[in-house]
């Protein structure tokens, strides 16, 4: 390249879209890639035609021209920068375009200045494409084979869920029904925004129904009238049982000083300094049990000790532990965070639910005669095709 091209070279990618790769991609594999969003696209010349767009021939950046771009650590980058062959792509579809490649090839996206890793992207999500709605009770009955059951939380509004499948109407909105097993639900709604994978194999319809495919989402569910959520049940069973816990322990103490009443008259010099005042005036053995019964129940592990000790010391104690407590959860938190960051078994937990929700929208999209695809539109072949770095390295 010459200096003036090198010099331009990075403003024309940074305006994108672009997908930067770290290895030179296969014009072969690239046009399948291309197809898996739009089954038309074609080579035209060194270039590919999909959509509307073109995307051009990978050109190779040296790592200067890569840092400058904001991908640093690599010696080499190829890139593919896509333009629109009309005046304004359709529904943008040069930029999800990039994103697909990108993200299939284990690269970056570039479409506003700043490359964007999009291993973690939206991308991820799976979603079916049908020319018609199917019947509520077809549907059911489809993920009743192919969903895990859903516990009977007494959340659906006529009764216990059908066949282990929680099944909504919505009235109004763009969603119209929602359906939920154990830990997958599927949501369907209208839409006149027909993606190019889908007018290839309807070209008829301007109107496509979509059904998205996610984990669980008690909240969402709850907002939908499905069920309720399990935090807030979980957390209203704490609130009672807290409180129980309260009553139990006002209780004993009003036991122990009702006990106690008269030796506290006569010996009025065995008073502890305790702030209890319904323990204040109480002999030594009495006030131990009683402060240690409110001990209980503020920290729930006080060792046993001297009147005084117990009785003086256990707001201290009680702030110290739960600070300790607090501490210890915090740092758990942390280590966890990191785990996943670096790779861990969060993320192979996430990798392998993510394959069973692209798993069940292949099996939905088969039996119902729909096209299975990301968020981006491109059609899924097989359940890992919903992974990043899918096709790197293929030749």
């Amino acid at each position: 390249m010459g200096w003036l091209t090198n010099l331009l070279l990075p403003g024309r990618l940074r305006t994108g879209p672009t997908a930067l790769l770290p290895e030179k991609p296969d014009p072969k594999t690239l046009l399948a890639i291309a197809q898996l969003a739009d089954p038309d696209a074609r080579f035209d010349g060194d270039d590919i035609l999909a959509g509307g767009s073109r995307i051009l021939a990978a050109i190779e950046l040296d790592g200067e021209t890569s840092g400058k771009l904001g991908v640093t650590g690599e010696e080499q980058v190829w890139a593919c920068r896509l333009s629109a062959e009309t005046q304004l792509p359709m529904d943008y579809f040069d930029k999800s375009l990039a994103e697909g490649i990108a993200y299939r090839l284990g690269g970056w996206s570039m479409c506003r200045g700043e490359p964007t890793d999009l291993a973690d992207s939206d991308l991820r999500t799976v979603r079916v494409y049908l020319p018609a709605a199917p019947s509520p009770e077809e549907v059911a009955s489809l993920l009743g084979e192919v969903l895990r059951p859903a516990a009977d939380t007494g959340g659906r509004p006529d009764g216990e869920p059908a066949d282990g499948i929680v099944h909504v109407t919505v009235d109004g909105g763009v969603v119209t029904d929602v359906y939920a097993g154990a830990d997958m639900m599927l949501t369907v709604e209208e839409g006149n925004r027909i993606p190019p994978a889908a007018k290839a194999h309807w070209p008829y319809l301007t109107e496509i129904v979509i059904m998205r495919v996610s984990a669980i989402d008690e909240a969402a569910l709850a907002a939908f009238g499905g069920r309720t959520s399990t935090v807030e049940a979980t957390t209203a069973d704490e609130a009672t049982a807290a409180a129980e816990g309260a009553s139990g322990a006002a209780d004993a103490e009003g036991t122990a000083t009702a006990g106690t009443g008269e030796e506290n008259a006569a010996e009025p010099e065995a008073e502890t300094p305790s702030e209890n005042p319904t323990t204040t005036g109480a002999p030594e053995a009495d006030v131990e049990v009683a402060d240690l019964v409110s001990a209980d129940v503020e920290t729930g592990d006080v060792e046993t000790g001297d009147a005084e000790t117990v009785a003086g010391d256990t707001a201290g104690d009680g702030a110290a532990d739960a600070a300790a407590d607090d501490t210890a959860a915090d740092e758990t938190v942390g280590e966890d965070t990191d785990e996943g960051a670096d790779g861990g078994v969060d993320d192979g937990a996430d990798d392998t639910a993510l394959v069973e929700r692209a798993a069940v929208a292949l099996v939905l999209a088969s039996r119902l005669q729909g096209i299975a695809t990301d968020q981006g539109g491109f059609q899924l072949v097989e359940a890992e095709d919903v992974l990043p770095g899918r096709y790197a390295g293929q030749r």
